[in-house]
């Protein structure tokens, strides 16, 4: 009888210990909210966090780059805005130009010139599982970052239109919106496992197709004025409204693999434009 005892209270303690090592959504909030990073461009804003205490910070390629460059070009001017230091930081990118990598998985670094940072810990998109919960910091202008949690819908390889090679996505139950791209997705362990990005799955892809065609099509006929209002024009802007604050049911990010082989201080030194 003693052993049965024994036996049942080793069950239960088991789900007792994996429960301790969970982290609520507000334990990774308080622990990492000051290495998160708002980044504005002259096209919008985004965010990022530091992956390393000397300035060097992860976000989404497209978050830093140029629509019409079809993100082969970085913005004019990247600016980081880091949590506690009253005035922004100028970024630059660890390269001249993006590589085809840094496009086809919509990743890419920048480094400020800062030393101390807080920063986050990284784990693996294999850290997750379909029902895991997650955790999603993005930084919203006006109240730094905001809280959001989720729930794993789904996660494999999906191949996109940024380049030829699919890239590992995870599908997240949340209210994502324009201007959460480049923010960090965590486990519930606290690690980033993911960047969050509505250009590889979501309502971006089909808005930006949308913008296009609008584009072109005042462009090539010349406008189309309708009551005196150009018509084109005026339909590309409201893309940009629902681009900007369209709420969708769910999320996409790109694992943080392939971001993580370029996190490493040295590579950015000298490096930038």
């Amino acid at each position: 009888m003693r052993e049965g005892l024994t036996l049942i209270a080793f069950w239960f303690l088991i789900p007792a210990t994996f429960a301790q090592n969970a982290l609520t959504g507000k334990q990774i909030y308080r622990t990492n909210c000051k290495a998160i990073v708002q980044i504005r461009t002259e096209e919008g804003f985004g965010a990022g966090f530091i992956t390393s205490g000397d300035g060097i910070i992860t976000t989404a390629n497209h978050v830093v780059t140029t629509r019409g460059s079809r993100f082969r070009q970085y913005a004019s001017h990247i600016e980081v805005f880091v949590a506690g230091r009253t005035q922004p930081y100028d970024a630059m990118p660890l390269s001249k130009t993006p590589s085809d990598e840094d496009i086809n998985y919509d990743s890419t670094h920048v480094k400020v010139e800062a030393s101390n940072l807080p920063q986050v810990k990284l784990g693996t998109w294999a850290d997750v599982d379909l029902g895991d919960q997650i955790t999603i910091i993005p930084s919203f202008p006006g109240f730094g970052c905001i809280l959001l949690g989720g729930t794993v819908a789904g996660k494999g390889p999906v191949q996109t239109g940024l380049g030829p090679n699919r890239v590992n996505t995870i599908i997240f139950q949340s209210p994502i919106r324009n201007g959460f791209s480049g923010s960090p997705i965590f486990d519930s362990k606290g690690r980033v496992i993911g960047i969050e990005d509505t250009k590889v799955f979501g309502i971006s892809p089909a808005l930006d197709s949308l913008r296009e065609k609008w584009q072109e099509s005042g462009q090539s006929g010349g406008k189309v004025l309708v009551f005196g209002v150009d018509l084109a024009g005026s339909f590309t802007e409201v893309i940009n409204n629902l681009d900007q604050n369209l709420i969708s049911g769910l999320g996409s990010g790109v694992a943080i693999e392939y971001s993580k082989k370029r996190t490493t201080p040295t590579q950015a030194s000298g490096k930038g434009r």
